[in-house]
């Protein structure tokens, strides 16, 4: 297939590496409050306290990151444990030949150094999953060699986030992408949701 121009350019995308990183704590890391009130929030491992969302931030190497015990309870919370934090090392070149324990104490000190009212948290497990091709490298002249999702092969149409859309490779850009494959595979432009007014 590569004779065709759309595929041949798949070639020509370059893939960053990528490092996961999870840490589990004895409390909630994201409980942000400095009273005694607060603190006592922090070290209750009952009653989940803390953050529920998808962080980002640009004063840490992990560009990302999440607690799992409080966005996905059903799936991350562990009895007598507090939070699970993911946190997505991306670029992760200069942290793939690392050690894991490197990583781990590395990514534990910039949590701390984000949620500082944390410090007296214990980290009671960590894991680090390494993969070396995983979202493309946006770089520039890059644009032209993502694909459409329309293909020059009949009944054969392309979903990803490398593919052409308008979002970062995200999840949100695989949603993006599906949507538009979707429309393409239907005839129809795609379109977005719109706002829909509450009375």
């Amino acid at each position: 297939w590569r004779r065709w121009p759309l595929f041949d350019n798949l070639y020509k995308l370059e893939a960053v590496p990528v490092a996961t990183v999870q840490l589990r704590y004895d409390g909630w890391v994201t409980e942000l409050g400095e009273s005694p009130m607060a603190e006592a929030a922090r070290r209750d491992v009952t009653r989940p306290s803390g953050l529920d969302n998808l962080l980002y931030t640009a004063d840490a190497d992990f560009s990302c990151f999440a607690d799992l015990a409080l966005a996905s309870p059903e799936d991350y919370r562990k009895e007598g444990l507090g939070s699970l934090l993911q946190c997505v090392l991306t670029p992760g070149d200069p942290w793939i030949p690392k050690k894991t324990e490197e990583i781990v104490a590395a990514t534990d000190e910039q949590v701390r150094r984000l949620f500082p009212s944390a410090k007296n948290l214990k980290l009671v497990w960590s894991n680090v999953v390494k993969l070396a091709q995983s979202l493309y490298r946006e770089a520039p002249g890059m644009e032209p060699y993502r694909p459409d999702q329309r293909t020059p092969v009949s009944n054969f149409f392309m979903a990803g986030s490398y593919t052409k859309q308008d979002y970062i490779d995200s999840m949100e850009g695989a949603t993006m992408s599906g949507r538009l494959a979707a429309a393409a595979i239907l005839g129809r432009q795609a379109e977005l949701a719109t706002n829909a007014s509450v009375a």
